[in-house]
């Protein structure tokens, strides 16, 4: 499922108004590091977002962008990327495996740097949706690296937990704000999926999941999302193939 988290995590940040030219600025900036994220040329995306988080200081979508880049290129450098893994129920015990220093400290620094970039604005706006919603994607970029770089399952359920639960705030704040929806329900079928152990482990925390519900609220994304339509459709081709159903996907 790391491709298909990818695209969660990858299309749904949504920036602040700007002037027309800064907009555009912003947005071919993003487009140009995720289309080359998703063409494994890792290099370029880091330059783009790089330069994104150089010209828009402030916002924490640079240090994100560049948090998402850190895992991507780490999953394709240790051949985490084929969703076969994953299909495995060995692959979700616990490991001791030791992951590089410097990746770790890159991506945690990133991760820092985006998260109080949002908190900052929640400060001075308790109900910046926008922020929120950032905030919520930063928790869930860290529960991806979480699982799927440093195999620690059960943390990794907690900083998913904590991007459901901000983007449920969201959609309190801005029930029309369906690009939140993904998040839900990519973590409702994961979470449905797991292996029996872990999930009753999951239950004793809290944690539970849908794979049913989170089927639909993919599928309502995919219909109805003004900006992360194509990454529902992504995730539902990910998650059909995984279920063995090739020609849906």
């Amino acid at each position: 499922m790391a491709v298909s988290t990818q695209a969660v995590l990858a299309g749904q940040v949504i920036a602040k108004a700007r002037e027309v030219g800064e907009q555009a600025k912003f947005d071919e900036l993003r487009r140009r590091g995720f289309e080359a994220n998703f063409n494994l040329d890792y290099e370029t995306a880091r330059r783009s977002f790089e330069e994104l988080a150089r010209l828009y200081p402030d916002d924490p979508a640079g240090p994100l962008f560049l948090a998402i880049n850190v895992w991507l290129k780490t999953l394709n450098d240790t051949r985490r990327l084929q969703s076969s893994l994953y299909n495995s129920d060995s692959f979700y015990i616990e490991s001791e495996e030791k992951v590089d220093p410097r990746v770790l400290a890159q991506f945690r620094e990133h991760v820092r740097l985006a998260k109080s970039l949002a908190e900052a604005r929640l400060k001075i706006n308790s109900k910046n949706v926008e922020a929120l919603y950032l905030l919520g994607s930063i928790d869930g970029v860290k529960a991806a690296f979480t699982a799927s770089v440093e195999r620690k399952f059960l943390g990794a359920l907690r900083d998913g937990s904590s991007s459901v639960d901000r983007h449920r705030d969201v959609l309190k704040l801005d029930p029309q704000y369906i690009d939140a929806e993904l998040t839900l329900g990519l973590y409702d079928y994961v979470v449905g999926d797991l292996p029996l152990p872990i999930k009753m482990l999951a239950s004793l925390t809290g944690v539970r999941g849908s794979k049913r519900r989170g089927l639909e609220r993919i599928e309502r994304v995919a219909r109805e999302s003004r900006w992360s339509g194509d990454n529902a459709k992504m995730v539902l081709m990910a998650v059909r193939k995984r279920e063995g159903r090739f020609e849906e996907a």
